[in-house]
């Protein structure tokens, strides 16, 4: 609405100091009444006639220097009655609303604010007096998403007039860059515990591939160690006829026996066993072995078999996934002396990550999986992380040997499977094995039966001992020397390779597989059957398991496991030569 222009000029001498007075109050009158439009935003400009000429003051170049700061100002800025009327708003807050100016200016700024934040503004309004009030909330623009804004408002005095004074800043910007980072941050702190977590399984894989090198390297020295020990107490019951001694050697060979078997489940552990995988239907292997697991768990616990149907078959070693289900029962057994259940469980899985309960990662695919689960005390974590280290038992002395869950382990690895431990104290434990299926079916055949050559023959035979220890080649000459053969040795592949090439007349050679020099017995035997094809050759080690690289070298070769006794040394030899006289 505009205006005519208000006149100002000189006035004429009163007529009495009464007139003067009425027209002083109604030229006051008229001054407020322009200031009220000029407020209102009712007038566009206010021309004033002076002894210069007319001046035409507009609200625009009246406050030039502040408007502009104020439009090109990024927040929005207005100015409120107490009411929350909107006096005036700049460009900036009507863009917030996506209005025009004119639909802005005159109506209450409270319609313009989402409806939960609605009492908020009332606050600061109510607090604008009282120092100031600030708060964030949000605008609710025509046909828009909410806008969130922080809002600071203010209690001016304008001469007699209180108005309130607001700054509105757009949020937008900082909540887009605040989720950002708050994403960016749940990102890091993923890939943080990831990397915590693949750091932990490798050094969990490190310690365990370092324990399997020592223990290995340990089951290695002292099946030598047995074998020199059984060894001479054969030699000595050959002699003996005093019945007493007798019995005490017989003692000391069962004592060699219980070590030999010790020595197996620390291969087993460290992944050097000699595995016979073969096509396995799981089901009916647990099936089978269903009495014996009965038996063994006895009367006070409750065993249930709940098999999946339709599984595959899986490629593992029968007996010793046997010997892995009936070490998992013995131990459930020993969790549970008040009595509970024991479930056993089978199922195919796909597993593309690592399992739960795992501390190492493994290859995603398809697996079967049998899980033991009992129902007693359970495991803390601090027990449940070292369950596989070997020779780790909570039992008491005498009642195991800590052994049992890392053979599992290291059959499992061997396998190309995974053993996992689940377990809650006070409510039970759950270890499941999973085992790589297949729909290969193998034929196992039945080894060929030696031709037995006449022991006339045999013993005019000569032999090339190859062994590194000490103690043990002198045992292994003597005993073939009181088996008739003539005798010779050497420390080493090297030197058994010199003695052949000087032409010394050998029949066979009795090697070990693990000797210095940087020539293993494989090596040796792949380089004597390339050089002398006829000669026999039968291989001696602790260890049980035939490295992959090896098994080319190892063809049709005979391996006589550590500690042996004299007639499987004996049969060993035979054999051996039967196989090359017959080619």
């Amino acid at each position: 609405m505009s205006m005519p222009p208000a006149s100002v000029g000189v006035l004429a001498p009163p007529h009495s100091q009464q007139d003067e007075i009425d027209e002083l109050r109604g030229r006051l009158a008229e001054a407020e009444e322009t200031l009220l439009a000029i407020r209102q935003g009712e007038v566009d400009a206010v021309i004033v006639k002076t002894a210069a000429g007319a001046q035409v003051y507009t609200l625009l170049n009246a406050d030039r220097p502040y408007r502009n700061i104020v439009e090109r100002m990024q927040e929005g800025a207005l100015t409120l009655a107490l009411d929350g009327t909107i006096l005036y708003a700049n460009q900036r807050l009507a863009s917030f609303l996506g209005l025009a100016l004119p639909d802005i200016v005159g109506q209450k700024f409270g319609q313009f604010i989402t409806t939960d934040d609605r009492a908020l503004f009332e606050q600061l309004l109510a607090e604008a007096g009282h120092g100031g009030g600030r708060g964030e909330l949000s605008l609710h623009p025509l046909g828009g998403e909410p806008v969130p804004v922080y809002l600071s408002v203010v209690d001016l005095q304008d001469e007699d007039q209180r108005i309130i004074s607001g700054i509105v800043t757009d949020l937008r910007w900082q909540k887009q860059r605040m989720q950002e980072l708050a994403k960016a941050n749940a990102l890091l702190i993923d890939a943080m515990a990831q990397r915590e977590q693949a750091e932990t399984m490798l050094r969990q894989a490190q310690k365990m591939e370092a324990v399997g090198q020592l223990t290995a390297g340990i089951a290695h020295d002292f099946n030598n160690l047995l074998m020199v020990i059984s060894g001479n107490l054969e030699l000595f019951e050959t002699r003996v006829k005093d019945e007493w001694l007798k019995q005490r050697v017989e003692a000391g060979l069962r004592a060699v026996e219980r070590g030999s078997r010790l020595t197996q489940q620390l291969l087993a552990f460290a992944r050097v066993q000699n595995l016979q995988p073969h096509s396995v239907s799981v089901n009916a292997l647990l099936r089978d072995i269903e009495p014996l697991l009965r038996s063994s768990v006895g009367d006070g616990i409750r065993l249930k078999l709940v098999l999946g149907e339709g599984l595959s078959q899986c490629l593992v070693d029968v007996s010793e996934l046997q010997a892995a289900i009936l070490n998992l029962t013995a131990n459930a057994k020993d969790a549970m002396p008040g009595g509970g259940s024991l479930t056993i469980t089978t199922a195919e899985t796909e597993l593309d990550a690592q399992p739960d309960g795992g501390t190492e990662s493994m290859h995603g695919g398809r697996y079967l999986s049998i899980a033991v689960t009992d129902t007693g005390h359970g495991m803390p974590s601090e027990i449940r992380e070292r369950a596989f280290d070997p020779f780790f038992t909570t039992k008491d002395v005498g009642r195991g040997t800590g052994l049992g869950l890392s053979r599992v382990y290291g059959f499992m690895r061997q396998s190309g499977g995974l053993v996992t431990i689940e377990s809650v104290p006070g409510v039970g434990t759950t270890v499941r094995l999973y085992l790589p299926w297949t729909e290969t079916f193998m034929v196992v055949q039945e080894p060929e039966t030696a031709v037995q050559l006449p022991q006339s023959v045999l013993q005019t035979r000569r032999v090339l001992v190859v062994e590194d220890d000490h103690n043990l080649r002198t045992l292994v000459v003597e005993v073939l020397k009181s088996l008739g053969y003539a005798v010779i040795a050497a420390e080493s592949g090297p030197a058994a390779l010199s003695l052949l090439d000087s032409g010394t007349e050998i029949d066979v050679v009795f090697s070990d597989v693990l000797m210095p020099d940087g020539m293993s017995g494989f090596q040796l035997a792949d380089e004597i059957q390339r050089r002398l094809p006829r000669l026999a050759i039968v291989l001696t080690s602790g260890m049980s398991g035939i490295p992959s690289a090896a098994e080319k070298a190892m063809k049709n070769l005979q391996i006589l496991r550590k500690p042996y006794k004299f007639d499987a040394l004996s049969e060993a030899m035979e054999a051996a030569l039967a196989a090359v006289c017959w080619r």
